[in-house]
């Protein structure tokens, strides 16, 4: 059977570079729930991650039944880390996150 996915689209500041804030996205999920990660099935996507003058905008695949538990673990970010997380969109297509991302205006 085929898990579904979202996609999440967050804005961090306070992060330059990918590796940093992978770690910390699951340090924060293993802070308050140890397997979620696991469950959930976490990837922050490196490959569409862009760094910009203020921080790093960045997409998280999630499983689609865990989705909204790791939104709210991640809006404690700023608890443990000197940067704001910002959740900026949640999809389930690739294709509208990264249209989302040109929205903003951050590739090119």
């Amino acid at each position: 059977m085929r898990f579904k996915k979202r996609y999440v689209l967050v804005f961090v500041d306070g992060f330059n570079d990918v590796d940093g804030f992978s770690k910390a996205v699951f340090s924060i999920l293993d802070r308050f729930d140890q397997f979620l990660a696991i469950r959930a099935r976490v990837k922050v996507i490196p490959e569409l991650t862009v760094k910009t003058k203020n921080g790093l905008l960045g997409v998280i695949s999630v499983s689609n039944e865990q989705v909204q538990h790791v939104i709210f673990l991640l809006s404690m970010f700023s608890k443990f880390y000197k940067a704001n997380l910002l959740t900026i969109r949640n999809s389930g297509n690739l294709k509208r996150i990264k249209l989302e991302e040109k929205t903003y205006g951050t590739t090119g």
